[in-house]
């Protein structure tokens, strides 16, 4: 856990580096010489810290091993043997050792904090709680909010998010320093959907800590979902202020910027970024992207083709690189680029839905077919590999079994109104006309705007004087 990991480091900062070296090396030379020195219980559990720090488990149980023939009553010395079994994740042996140890020292917090750290392991996270709100009675105030903070982890952890909020919120309040305990408290408030408490909260902190940049990029970040972008920008511009290396900043600021169109602006930001740091792969993917949305497909492409310079298993590039095919009509650029992303990431549906949609333009409709069917039996209520597979039954006149796939679809998936639409078409195309013209009636007055998507895939019905007299009759 994290205030365990702290304890450590802090053991080891109480000495200097150079004392810690010297002490390895006459203890390790003792070793190869054979021979038998003294080191007091101190030293001793430096020597395990050390080598429990750089995870060499055998020589920590050989100090330990040595130092417990010497001071076989040390408190001190057994917790560290627990804490190697821990370390080697043997539970249940060093918790009825750690429980022994309590009976004779039970305001020890690093008893408690071991033991907490086992049971978070272990899963069991309200006796962790139990021995983390122990350990918080007797550890020093430093200590305090680095504990605060594992009580919160352990609430997460089961999915009790307020109790995690309010715990939280109290570290914060004791120590604003505590940056782990902001992205927290966002990331909680995010997972209840409450993102007006998180402003509220972020808002009054930030009247009491006007410099914290982390707090001016949450609140941007609670803007930025909410869908107040100026609000978003404007924090993220506040926390750039702050410290104007701040990259996350920076790329949430372009991002923002892309979700209210304003390319530009975004790719502004991303060239602010590589003035900061190195091109990374996902920065110059960002600017192809933004070159692409304004239109400029020789800067897009020339960006792509830098992020695979950088890294040639970057499947967003390869996708951008597909959509410009896609763009400029060159459906076979746009199938090999996005079947290459496929294959870098066999589990992203939005790229097999790229994929597919292209290999249907190339005329492929077996191999779309195939695309359709992986992403239905990954993700068995993924609406549009339903429309999309129905959509390429449809495009073939295979009606009769694009109403089969209909049915299923409907069972499997919350109703969507395309698919419904989608029914008429085949239930039409099928000659049975009046149960078509009857259904769409029935959308035409529940979901008249969503008639423009299927009229745009098939215009021809419109030519049917029935057909258009409802959308024209209906027309709100």
């Amino acid at each position: 856990m994290l205030v365990l990991v702290r304890m450590v480091e802090e053991e080891n900062h109480m000495h200097s580096e150079s004392e810690i070296d010297d002490l390895v090396k006459r203890y390790e030379l003792m070793v190869d010489k054979g021979e038998n020195r003294y080191f007091d219980v101190e030293e001793f559990e430096m020597l395990i810290g050390h080598y429990l720090s750089f995870g060499e488990i055998e020589n920590a149980q050989r100090v330990l091993h040595y130092a417990s023939n010497l001071f076989p009553e040390s408190i001190n010395l057994q917790l560290k043997e627990a804490q190697i079994l821990a370390g080697q994740g043997k539970h249940i042996k060093a918790i009825p050792r750690l429980q022994n140890l309590l009976a004779f020292d039970p305001q020890n917090e690093e008893i408690h904090l071991t033991l907490a750290s086992i049971y978070s392991k272990m899963e069991e996270h309200i006796k962790a709680i139990d021995h983390f709100k122990n350990a918080f009675k007797n550890s020093d105030t430093e200590l305090k909010s680095e504990i605060r903070l594992d009580i919160a982890l352990e609430y997460e952890n089961l999915g009790d998010w307020k109790k995690a909020i309010s715990v939280l919120e109290e570290a914060l309040a004791h120590d604003a320093s505590n940056e782990a305990a902001l992205f927290e408290l966002a990331f909680c408030y995010d997972k209840i959907n409450d993102l007006k408490s998180a402003i509220k909260f972020f808002k009054q902190f930030l009247d009491e800590n006007p410099y914290s940049t982390i707090g001016w990029y949450n609140l941007g970040n609670a803007y930025h979902r909410l869908g107040s972008i100026k609000k978003a920008i404007d924090a993220y511009d506040f926390a750039i202020a702050i410290d104007d290396k701040y990259v996350q900043a920076y790329q949430q600021k372009a991002e923002a910027f892309g979700y209210n169109d304003n390319f530009s602006d975004a790719l502004e930001t991303y060239h602010e970024i590589l003035e900061i740091e190195d091109a990374t792969p996902h920065t110059l993917c960002s600017i192809g992207e933004c070159y692409e949305r304004l239109d400029n497909y020789l800067e897009a492409e020339e960006y792509y083709k830098m992020c695979l310079d950088l890294n040639e298993e970057y499947p967003d590039a390869y996708i951008g690189l597909g959509v410009l095919g896609d763009l400029q009509s060159d459906d076979a650029l746009a199938v090999t680029c996005f079947e290459q992303a496929v294959l870098l990431a066999p589990e992203n549906s939005d790229y097999r839905l790229l994929l597919a949609t292209a290999l249907m333009k190339l005329a492929k409709p077996q191999e779309a077919e195939s695309q359709f069917v992986e992403i239905l039996e990954r993700e068995p209520k993924n609406i549009e590999g339903w429309e999309g597979r129905v959509d390429n039954l449809q495009r073939l006149n295979a009606h009769a079994a694009a109403l089969e796939l209909l049915e299923e679809g409907l069972k499997t998936v919350p109703e969507t109104t395309h698919l419904r639409y989608q029914e008429f078409v085949s239930i039409f195309s099928s000659g049975e006309e009046a149960k078509a013209l009857d259904l769409l009636e029935t959308l035409l007055i529940n979901h008249y705007d969503s008639a423009r998507r299927i009229f745009k895939s098939f215009p021809d019905l419109l030519n049917d004087n029935r057909i258009a007299d409802r959308y024209n009759r209906f027309k709100p």
